[in-house]
């Protein structure tokens, strides 16, 4: 070797520096592509004015929503009764004026508004015993009052008791509409009980 002249680099350290090339290439070429998704990501995400231009309104179809509708549920209706011309009417139930029918009709009194009541799954019935003759009536009675109802396959079946002191006097009520070919029905809570039967002697009471 001659003085004053640089060695020979080795294959081993070529070879080395060769892979720390491309080490640091790569390195560099990942950092970049991450800095640009998350920068795409933020872009994207974060521009609230772009967004809000592309996306319509909830409130524009939320107040036409069928599901947002709000109905009276079936039971007893203490501000219901029926009207001095419908507790005149004849009836076949015995000791009583009956009404089924749709909340609007002029035959039942409200003491509030009118409820809202579906009309395909859903009947408004009313009933009144006053002044009318009622041979088996108790002497403690104060009238017919609603008890309830129950389906009975295709049929409604409205019941009614006697109403006495202690008890509220409950002359209306919400209920399900009949499915199928059913119909409603009127019936009394027990023997004991003179209201709804029908002139033929069977236990229910149809209601037209």
């Amino acid at each position: 070797m001659r003085m004053g002249s640089r060695p020979k680099p080795s294959r081993q350290r070529t070879s080395r520096l060769s892979r720390a090339l491309w080490l640091g290439a790569t390195v560099a070429l990942f950092s970049v592509g991450c800095r640009a998704s998350v920068s795409a990501k933020v872009n994207t995400g974060g521009d609230d004015d772009e967004l809000d231009e592309s996306v319509t309104p909830v409130s524009s179809t939320l107040d036409t929503d069928p599901l947002d509708v709000e109905y009276a549920l079936n039971g007893a209706r203490h501000d219901l009764g029926l009207s001095e011309q419908a507790k005149s009417a004849a009836s076949t139930c015995s000791c009583l004026a009956v009404k089924v029918g749709t909340a609007t009709d002029p035959a039942f009194e409200w003491q509030g508004g009118v409820p809202r009541i579906d009309p395909d799954h859903q009947l408004v019935f009313a009933m009144s015993s006053e002044g009318k003759a009622c041979e088996k009536e108790p002497e403690d009675s104060l009238g017919a009052s609603y008890w309830g109802f129950r389906q009975e396959g295709e049929d409604i079946v409205i019941v009614v008791e006697n109403a006495r002191f202690g008890r509220p006097l409950t002359s209306g009520a919400v209920i399900p509409k009949p499915t199928g070919s059913g119909r409603v029905y009127l019936r009394p809570a027990s023997r004991e009980v003179p209201y709804g039967r029908p002139a033929d002697g069977s236990t229910h009471c149809r209601l037209d």
